[in-house]
């Protein structure tokens, strides 16, 4: 086990930034997650940290040790790739113990080693199992397999499951956390989707434009974003848009919240433009007029089923709309008018 910490890397592709001096820590043992869009510089940050790219800044250290100097063989990581990089013509056996047999194993260590793998991913007995035999979940477990081989100091994961239909993720997630936490290895997990992170981690970094937006551990951030920018990754939606004047919310024309819902954090803020947003899966519709709501109405754009209930899409004027629980047996039809019932507790206020 090991601390990971990448201390301001910066990184370029000719003259396109990919890194602008991204920072954050893992401690020794914890899994972190790793969230942002597509070209947020997040496969890039495990390139460096793995030494296939060589930053043009900053440091990457394990245990307060810079690896920046030492080949990738050399520098304690094992890195998973999306595509999982399987050699088709071996079996499961010879497909792990690559990195064993280039690393001189003896034979009978690298067997226990590949035996002791195979127990841990749940697939013992499969040593002589070809590729194409094999499910996609069963070749993602055998590409992690072979990622540990070597027993990495920190081991870092890209896109795990990105490859994956949706009913796979959700069994391979619980599978994935159950091996991590079996490993006590200190992880980075790169993803695109919050389901993820969540499912995967103990702490969340959150990355946009080549930078860390925020970091730390994944209940603290996905309560208290640190900006708009952050929230929205995170499932947050806007409610209202208005100003801040003299410690006070107030939106923009008819949009409003009543007294029953207070808007926090108004009084930190300087005057000037702001919005509110709320976490999506606070938000309830509501029929007009029930006098039940926190003030905010919008018209219903469309309805879909969900178990026993209904997701129904709002428009919220301004080109905003907002996914919301409709709970009532009839669902509401294209055009309605609804208010919207918000649990105060998931309201966020920030400058814009």
């Amino acid at each position: 086990m090991a601390t990971l910490t990448v201390d301001a890397l910066t990184h370029r592709y000719g003259d396109v930034p990919a890194l602008r001096e991204a920072s954050f820590t893992v401690e020794d043992g914890r899994v972190a997650a790793m969230l942002g869009p597509s070209g947020c510089g997040k496969t890039t940050v495990l390139r460096v940290i793995a030494g296939l790219e060589q930053p043009h800044g900053g440091d990457v250290l394990i245990d307060g040790h810079s690896v920046l100097g030492r080949p990738p063989h050399r520098r304690g990581t094992g890195l998973m790739f999306q595509e999982l990089a399987l050699f088709p013509h071996l079996d499961v056996q010879r497909n792990i113990e690559f990195g064993l047999r280039m690393a001189k194993w003896p034979r009978g260590e690298r067997e226990a080693r590949v035996d002791e793998l195979l127990s841990l991913v749940e697939l013992p007995g499969y040593g002589e199992r070809r590729m194409h035999e094999l499910s996609g979940g069963e070749r993602q477990r055998v590409a992690l397999a072979r990622t540990l081989a070597p027993q990495p100091s920190v081991l870092l994961l890209d896109e795990p499951l990105g490859a994956l239909d949706e009913a796979l993720k959700q069994q391979l997630r619980t599978q994935l956390r159950a091996i991590l936490a079996r490993l006590d290895t200190t992880s980075l997990v790169v993803s695109h989707d919050l389901r993820d992170a969540i499912a995967l981690a103990d702490d969340l970094i959150v990355m946009g434009e080549g930078t860390v937006l925020q970091a730390g551990p994944l209940p603290a951030v996905l309560a208290r974003p640190v900006s708009a920018a952050v929230a929205t990754m995170l499932g947050y939606v806007v409610l209202l848009e208005g100003a801040v004047e003299a410690g006070h919310f107030r939106g923009s024309g008819a949009e409003t919240i009543d007294g029953r819902t207070a808007v926090p954090g108004a009084e930190d803020l300087p005057d000037g433009p702001a919005q509110v947003l709320a976490h999506s899966s606070s938000v309830e519709a509501l029929p007009a007029g029930s006098e039940q709501g926190s003030g905010i109405t919008g018209t219903v754009e469309a309805t879909r089923p969900d178990g026993p209930s209904h997701v129904v899409a709002v428009s919220l004027g301004n080109g905003r709309s907002v996914d919301a629980r409709w709970r009532s047996a009839a669902a509401p039809e294209p055009g309605d008018a609804v208010e919207l019932a918000v649990q105060p507790g998931t309201l966020r206020l920030y400058a814009r």
